[in-house]
């Protein structure tokens, strides 16, 4: 089997169980987990979330700096989005993923996230395993084999904005 290698987002605030529980599911299926690399949230109940791993003498926008090189650095990334939220952080991270034409896939189709999201890009957590297991499936851009008019904007735009960097 060829190397996966995954990250992970959502909203570590609200739904950090969630996702520790998808992280150890992939890590003990031998599956590289790039993002979030810590388990333990050094502070309940604030807007940004810091895990023990994190550099304590960083600022939060360096902090998401290096969480966002960890989720460029993976194969695909996974939004656990319980009930469909996703949150403002990870909105935006979602946004980055886009931008870089890097597969992304959810749990759940997301309800604050105004990108059009085919049925083919929600995964459950088996299905997710399931496929990261199948050493012959190739995970695929969102935008990629969708024909909706929405993906066809998206791609233009994202087109552009390579093009002017």
């Amino acid at each position: 089997m060829k190397s996966r290698s995954i990250a992970i987002i959502g909203s570590f605030k609200q739904h950090n169980e969630s996702v520790q529980r998808i992280c150890a599911a992939l890590r003990s299926a031998g599956i590289t987990v790039t993002s979030p690399l810590g388990t333990q949230i050094v502070q309940e109940g604030i807007d940004f979330v810091r895990f023990a791993t994190d550099p304590t003498d960083w600022a939060d926008s360096a902090v998401q700096s290096l969480a966002l090189h960890r989720i460029f650095a993976a194969n695909l990334v996974y939004v656990v989005s319980p009930d469909g939220y996703v949150g403002k952080t990870t909105c935006y991270e979602i946004g980055r993923v886009l931008q870089r034409q890097q597969p992304i896939y959810f749990s759940a189709l997301p309800v604050d996230l105004p990108v059009h999201i085919p049925p083919s890009f929600v995964l459950n957590e088996g299905e997710l395993l399931d496929r990261l297991g199948d050493p012959s499936w190739t995970p695929s851009w969102l935008f990629e084999f969708d024909g909706a008019q929405t993906s066809a904007i998206e791609r233009a735009l994202i087109k552009d904005a390579l093009r002017n960097e």
